[in-house]
């Protein structure tokens, strides 16, 4: 008898412990959790050499991703009304790096609109995730805040170049010009080694 005491115990002590219970994520964890998911995000920048930082990142983005997703699921992409502006942005730079999962940027990027159309989410990250996806899949950007940085920074494919910079007014945009010197400045600052080069500032 003891002994089928004994294993029952062990069993039941096993099943408890093998299958813990998943917090229920509710809104007050929600600043908590994105900040955390976001820290984890940037920090790979800081890891050198380069090459080692591009790998982590990949790593940390997709382990980030399933919390990501059950954020949205469960709230949608959360405006202002719902964890303040700071949280807010930091989660839609998770849903910019999430480009293994186009499908889901488009997603967010259908409910963030509406956001913004009630002023409960900015425009300007509405463009950089529209540019994403629209390259992302093989089309051509609409706002222009997709670069290739360099000394001398260039625009990955846009629409009408003439009226670029209209598009972007209408989302709270600078002129593309003061964006490439902006982007410009940023190279220089990553790559002070770079400025005595030919072509250099």
């Amino acid at each position: 008898m003891k002994k089928i005491f004994r294993a029952t115990l062990i069993i039941s002590l096993f099943t408890a412990c093998s299958t813990p219970k998943k917090a229920v994520l509710t809104q007050k964890d929600l600043p908590r959790v994105i900040d955390s998911l976001y820290q984890a995000d940037q920090a790979t920048a800081k890891i050198r050499p380069v090459d080692s930082a591009a790998a982590a990142f990949q790593r940390v983005i997709r382990s980030n991703f399933s919390s990501v997703e059950e954020i949205f699921r469960k709230f949608g992409f959360p405006g202002y009304d719902l964890v303040g502006a700071q949280y807010s942005d930091k989660y839609f730079t998770l849903v910019q790096h999430s480009d293994f999962n186009v499908s889901f940027q488009l997603e967010v990027l259908k409910d963030m609109q509406q956001k913004v159309e009630a002023k409960n989410a900015t425009g300007q990250n509405f463009a950089y995730l529209t540019d994403r996806t629209e390259l992302n899949q093989g089309r051509p950007q609409i706002y222009g805040t997709q670069v290739l940085m360099s000394a001398n920074t260039k625009l990955k494919p846009c629409i009408d170049s003439i009226n670029l910079d209209k598009r972007r007014l209408s989302v709270g945009l600078g002129p593309i010009q003061e964006y490439i010197d902006q982007c410009n400045a940023v190279f220089f600052q990553l790559n002070p080694q770079e400025k005595n080069k030919p072509g250099g500032n």
